[in-house]
């Protein structure tokens, strides 16, 4: 069948003047004075769409986007300036609220002008008059002079015409919003009885419950382009992510990808499939008691292409300004975040949130992975469905479908140090799957010299299938990983993550080391771990301070039972180290806790702690701290340097991290340890997990 309306490669422009106007006269001179030039307006560029009979199509955009003169060129009120439109069967339109209406003349002389110029004849309309007052609900009034109508009642009675005329084609623009809530059910009602009867409807409208309970297909218009959708809903979702202040605005395009920046906030389409939910990529600082969230601040899109651009937002509140360069490449979405600020600045925290629709039901993070749970109606806050981890490199999510998007891979640098993200479930009424990063200091202070800060890099890729996320995940941890029976060790950048028979036993900084310099902690979360190199059953890692002249080389060996780590210093320069000790933390799901000289329960993280805080009471060497837990294996920690045993103890993190940690500690027989230049023992450890039945 063939299309009752094509629309092929049609653009209208307008000439626009500009300059100052002087009353002078009309050319000559007077255009000279008054500067005056004309220029192009392209209020449609190359649109080109076809209507089937009896479809339903919904046009939405913003204003000034070219609707209501897609509209009109569809009707013949005026013509195209390039492109060709093929109309075909009888038009009825509602362009213009009056539009075709004689002041003077009544009501009723008006629904026959009217019907007259739609194509009626007399007796037609004779045979649907009464039908039309009756739809119109102005019996009373039809008599009178239409100059003493209402605006609603203009609207009545020329939709009442227009549906009653039996056009083969529809044509309404943004009039119904004129008439009252049980007007607009009724003309709801005789569109669908039109749709129903095989007509064609073409509908202008900002009303998008409208468009969506009317339209079969809707075209999204933007500054003259037509963009398509597949269902109505995606287009609808497209246009809405667009709405805010033009000039903190910018959509870019690269092939199936796209992105939106709306005034603080990030919206990504892949195939014209929204990868993010509506609430998208947001960013927020907790400044002086109060949540400063990027959407509050006042944006500017500068050095914008289609496929990049560099966002700009004042916080004025907190004294920052939030830089975001975001680029489409290679099937990436590319967002590097910034802050920039003239004065010293100090905040308490901030967030980076990413929210993701629930379809997405799986959770990968470096190389774990879980399943979220269902987001119930009682859900009122969020829900971690992980610990915060330090130095995160790689996130996933997988869809429990296959469909345009069945998965995502995120990757990471730059971040800074104490950077760390989390999965979570967001509340019932968000209802998403989101990524938290967060800078979140114990002590609620992060300062900032002037200057401009990098916060994190990072890169979005929708086009993996699940298969590949898996894949991936297991090349790249492979080379870091240890098994030693059930128990599974993977070195990631200073620190050592365990799982036994898949269930995570440890948590945030995992197992790691620390030495006292000057009074100073050195992490080695915090070295530059950049060198591997493969030893027998196993292998040897390095990582360089960045601070102090100290490099540490740990070899990781499997064991029958477990891990062996000997831990190395390589020493450029003379150094004093006043203490140092091996730590593990462990899932608060550990409940009980051992020594060589104690035994007892690990109480409850307090809440109200930003410190940490021991446990154990006695610091005699020994040779292990053990930790057990309901359906957990019992794991042991041994920590010793040569032959020397040393001293274990037990703590409680705080409650941010929240976490049991076994710790073997080295302590100077004098003040500290001199170290010379060279190679020197640190400490050698041992890893066990067993069941009580083992």
């Amino acid at each position: 069948m063939d299309p009752v309306i094509e629309i092929d490669q049609v653009t209208k422009t307008y000439r626009a003047r500009t300059g100052t106007r002087v009353l002078l006269g009309k050319g000559g001179l007077a255009e000279k004075i008054s500067g005056k030039k004309h220029d192009t307006f392209h209020a449609l560029e190359n649109v080109s769409f076809t209507v089937d009979p009896g479809e339903s199509l919904g046009i939405i955009g913003a204003n000034g986007s070219g609707k209501s003169t897609l509209l009109k060129l569809i009707a013949g009120v005026t013509v195209p300036s390039q492109g060709t439109i093929n109309v075909r069967g009888r038009v009825a339109s509602l362009l213009e609220l009056g539009a075709g209406f004689h002041p003077m003349l009544t009501g009723r002389e008006n629904v026959y002008l009217n019907a007259g110029i739609l194509g009626m004849r007399h007796k037609q309309v004779d045979a649907v008059f009464d039908e039309i007052v009756e739809f119109s609900g102005i019996g009373r009034f039809i008599d009178q002079p239409v100059d003493t109508y209402s605006s609603g009642m203009y609207v009545r009675i020329a939709f009442s015409v227009a549906a009653y005329t039996n056009p083969d084609i529809f044509l309404i623009d943004e009039v119904l919003s004129v008439g009252d809530e049980e007007f607009q059910r009724r003309c709801r009602r005789r569109i669908g009885e039109l749709m129903d009867q095989g007509k064609t409807v073409v509908f202008v409208s900002h009303d998008l419950g409208i468009v969506n309970t009317l339209c079969e297909r809707v075209i999204l218009l933007s500054q003259g382009k037509m963009l398509l959708r597949e269902t109505t809903s995606k287009a609808i979702d497209f246009y809405l992510r667009q709405i805010g202040e033009e000039k903190g605005l910018c959509t870019m395009v690269h092939g199936p990808m796209e992105a939106i920046v709306c005034n603080g906030r990030i919206s990504i389409f892949y195939n014209e499939e929204e990868v993010t939910s509506a609430s998208g990529l947001q960013f927020q600082v907790f400044y002086m008691g109060h949540w400063q969230n990027s959407q509050d601040a006042d944006w500017s899109i500068t050095d914008k292409t289609e496929t990049s651009c560099t966002a700009e937002g004042i916080l004025a509140k907190v004294g920052i300004t939030l830089v975001w360069k975001i680029t489409l490449e290679n099937g990436k979405f590319h967002w590097d975040l910034a802050l920039r600020n003239e004065q010293s600045v100090s905040i308490n925290k901030y967030e980076i949130n990413m929210f993701f629709p629930t379809r997405f039901n799986q959770w990968m993070y470096d190389d774990t992975n879980g399943m979220f749970q269902d987001i119930l109606p009682d859900d009122t806050n969020y829900l971690a469905a992980t610990s915060p981890e330090l130095l995160f490199e790689t996130a996933s999510l997988l869809a429990n479908d296959e469909g345009l998007c069945a998965a995502i891979g995120l990757e990471t640098e730059n971040q800074r140090p104490m950077c760390r993200a989390s999965w979570h479930n967001t509340d019932f009424m968000t209802g998403c799957r989101a990524l938290r990063i967060e800078e979140s200091p114990m002590d609620g202070v992060i300062a900032f010299e002037p200057g401009t800060h990098t916060l994190i890099n990072m890169a979005l890729d929708p086009t993996l299938s699940r298969e590949e996320v898996q894949n991936k995940l297991g090349i790249d941890s492979s080379r870091y990983t240890i098994e030693s029976g059930p128990l599974r060790s993977r070195f990631d950048r200073g620190k050592i993550r365990l799982t036994h028979d898949g269930v995570q036993l440890t948590s945030m900084l995992h197992f790691y080391t620390s030495m006292l310099v000057n009074n100073v902690w050195y992490d080695s979360i915090n070295f530059r771990w950049d060198q591997i190199e493969p030893i027998d059953r196993g292998f040897r890692v390095a990582g360089t301070s960045r601070r102090i002249p100290i490099t540490q080389i740990w070899e990781l060996t499997s064991t029958d039972n477990g891990l062996h780590i000997d831990i190395f210093l390589d020493i450029d320069e003379k150094i004093d180290i006043q203490e140092y000790h091996s730590s593990i933390l462990l899932s608060p799901d550990y409940t009980q806790w051992k020594t060589d000289h104690e035994s007892g329960s690990f109480p409850t993280i307090d809440t109200s702690s930003n410190d940490w805080s021991h446990v154990s009471t006695k610091y005699e060497p020994g040779q292990s701290a053990i930790a057990t837990g309901p359906s957990l294996p019992t794991l042991t920690f041994s920590g010793k340097f040569q032959d020397e045993m040393l001293p274990h103890t037990i703590l409680n993190t705080n409650f941010q991290q929240a976490s049991r940690v076994l710790q073997a500690l080295r302590l100077p027989t004098h003040s500290m340890f001199t170290l010379d230049t060279g190679r020197h023992l640190y400490m050698n450890v041992d890893i066990m997990t067993s069941y009580e039945n083992d």
